[in-house]
């Protein structure tokens, strides 16, 4: 019987470390914004652009997690864009910042969530969430915090890509910039642009649970 129990804990745990997994591959996310998706891979390729895709899909069930440590405003797990398979985020290669160390890239990119329950004021949040803004108030005006000026560039010119070739995509840096801002709020974030309405009727929830996503399945 111990036996038993233990081979059922194991599995118990197996698939709780599933349903807390970052995913990076673009095959859980709704069909027509992962075709969208896989087009601007080859155009970030091909114009030699550093980036590269920290998550895309994720379950409720991380979603709910990230709630909890404040990562997240959003009450309801499923009202957030990557649990309905419509949205990406991206990373700028360590390798095209000299000042970034690699090391703090690999903490960057780990899938425990608790390595990133302070991203704003770590060390290596600033390259994931570069341009981060001081909102402002009636005593300081509202500006940009810019580590690196070549990072912020970069996401620029991802946002400039995005603009002039994929209208039915949004990139989160054009989002919440203020007058005194150089970005907006998340610029690693692109958002397909008919993203709320999905959401809000649950047809993209109904996608991905016709595709079988992990996590899905338990919510009812």
């Amino acid at each position: 019987m111990k036996c038993v129990d233990k081979t059922t804990s194991q599995k118990q745990q197996t698939k709780d470390e599933i349903l807390q997994r970052r995913f990076d591959g673009t095959f859980y996310l709704y069909p027509e914004f992962r075709d969208l998706i896989t087009d601007l891979l080859l155009a970030i390729e091909q114009q030699q652009m550093p980036f590269r895709i920290y998550e895309t899909y994720r379950t409720p069930q991380r979603q709910r997690k990230l709630i909890s440590l404040g990562l997240s405003t959003e009450r309801d797990p499923l009202e957030n864009a990557h649990v309905n398979g419509l949205a990406v985020d991206f990373l700028i290669d360590h390798r095209a910042v000299r000042s970034f160390e690699k090391s703090e890239f690999d903490k960057l990119v780990t899938s425990d969530l608790d390595d990133r329950a302070d991203p704003i004021s770590s060390q290596y949040g600033n390259v994931y969430n570069l341009g981060v803004n001081v909102l402002g108030s009636s005593e300081v005006l509202p500006r940009s915090v810019v580590e690196d000026r070549v990072v912020l560039d970069f996401w620029n010119n991802l946002g400039l890509l995005i603009e002039r070739q994929y209208p039915q995509l949004v990139w989160g840096g054009s989002l919440g910039r203020k007058e005194g801002q150089l970005i907006g709020v998340d610029p690693p974030h692109v958002e397909f642009r008919d993203a709320r309405r999905l959401i809000r009727t649950k047809r993209a929830l109904a996608e991905m649970r016709a595709m079988g996503n992990p996590g899905v399945e338990e919510i009812k």
